[in-house]
């Protein structure tokens, strides 16, 4: 294995940053190395003002700081870090990416909501080594953006990044806690508005398999008790093939649903599988899941383990371009 690369992929999102680092060269897979999140919630209090304030930043900074130790105590040979919605769609987020490159001399790239989409779908595509026979819809729930991907056998059929994400539906919506059948309702017409472009593709492509892109999507498998972890020993130095999707029932979604929506946060925080992390924006994510699932042609759905991190380092190790063509 003496061609193995140490790679690590940050991924600075609007609610948590992710460090993912990994041996990559070898035909049998990828050698897991070291895994780090941290809930930033960068997007906290000015997201939907299209800023980053100043104790987020500094929350950030911190987090970015922690991570490049990491790559050093580790000996990676290449870092690359991403940043999505909260930096992109902030007035201030190059002076994130200016004091990031003066604090650990991390180059962050800022990628579009497009960029975003096909590199998420890269590394869904990994989840499916035996192919898909039906046209697909992935959902990607971020705090700023959500993004979506058709797509089949034959490739990307259509995509988009919309700025519907749960940290910045929070601070527009201002809803009470629980937000209850009245706070979903709210919400539908402005679904309806900012992401009919989807509607319109859904309805021209007839998508059945709805596939959830980690995030929320490990909650929901979480809360359904069907998320598959996969153990292994300390230091383990061998690679291991790509983990598949794991079901999420259709049938069991509406009385989750109901309790995410319908119980306060001190009961959510209380329900068995729920991501501390995640207790205040879930009933957000529940309430996109519900109106994605209401275009009546998916009939089934599924959690894929893996996302934009995944997508990046299949880039790297195939040994192409950081960011894929846009088309």
């Amino acid at each position: 294995m003496n061609n193995l690369r140490r790679v690590a992929v940050i991924d600075c999102g609007t609610n948590t940053f992710n460090l993912r680092i990994v041996d990559v060269g070898s035909s049998a897979g990828w050698i897991p190395v070291f895994k780090q999140r941290v809930p930033v919630k960068l997007g906290q209090g000015g997201v939907a003002k299209g800023i980053i304030t100043a104790d987020r930043m500094a929350r950030g900074l911190d987090a970015l700081a922690a991570m490049k130790e990491a790559t050093r105590n580790y000996a990676v040979d290449e870092v690359y870090v991403m940043a999505t919605s909260a930096i992109r769609g902030a007035k201030n987020g190059h002076e994130f990416v200016t004091k990031t490159k003066a604090l650990t001399g991390f180059d962050i790239q800022v990628i579009s909501g497009q960029h975003e989409a096909r590199l998420i779908q890269e590394g869904i595509t990994l989840n499916f080594p035996d192919g898909i026979d039906e046209m697909c819809l992935t959902m990607d729930i971020g705090g700023g953006s959500v993004e979506f991907i058709l797509w089949n056998d034959e490739g990307i059929q259509w995509a988009q990044s919309f700025d519907t994400g749960v940290a910045r539906l929070h601070m527009l919506m201002n809803l009470d806690d629980p937000i209850g059948p009245l706070g979903v309702s709210k919400m539908q017409p402005y679904f309806d508005d900012v992401m009919a472009p989807l509607s319109a593709a859904i309805e021209a492509l007839q998508p059945t398999l709805l596939v959830g892109a980690s995030g929320s999507f490990d909650t929901v498998a979480a809360m359904m008790g069907t998320r598959t972890r996969r153990s292994r020993p300390d230091h383990a130095q061998t690679p291991e093939a790509h983990p598949v999707t794991d079901p999420t029932s259709l049938e069991a979604w509406p009385d989750l649903f109901a309790r995410l929506t319908t119980q306060n946060a001190h009961s959510r925080a209380a329900m068995p599988g729920m991501d501390p992390a995640r207790v205040d924006l879930m009933p957000y994510s529940a309430a996109l899941i519900g109106w994605v699932l209401h275009h009546g042609c998916l009939r089934e759905m599924c959690r894929a383990p893996y996302a934009l991190r995944e997508g990046v380092l299949s880039r790297i190790e195939r040994g192409l371009p950081l960011l894929p063509p846009l088309g």
